[in-house]
């Protein structure tokens, strides 16, 4: 069955996340604020991701072909 968005379920996650339930996943060294919020940040970490992603593949597979 797949997920559907919609602002109740936007708004509960929204209610959760400003309750402080999202930080109860993640361990204490993580930051609780400071973290900018804008799209240009957002698309540069995406692309930073991506990035990580294509090395650590490409890796992957020289080591696959060296091994040989």
């Amino acid at each position: 069955m797949p997920v559907v968005d919609s602002p109740a379920r936007e708004s509960q996650l929204d209610a959760l996340i400003a309750a402080g339930g999202y930080w109860g996943l993640a361990p204490d060294w993580v930051p609780r604020a400071g973290y900018v919020r804008d799209r240009d940040t957002l698309i540069r970490a995406l692309a930073a991701l991506r990035r990580l992603v294509q090395n650590e593949t490409a890796r992957l597979r020289r080591r696959r072909t060296c091994a040989y």
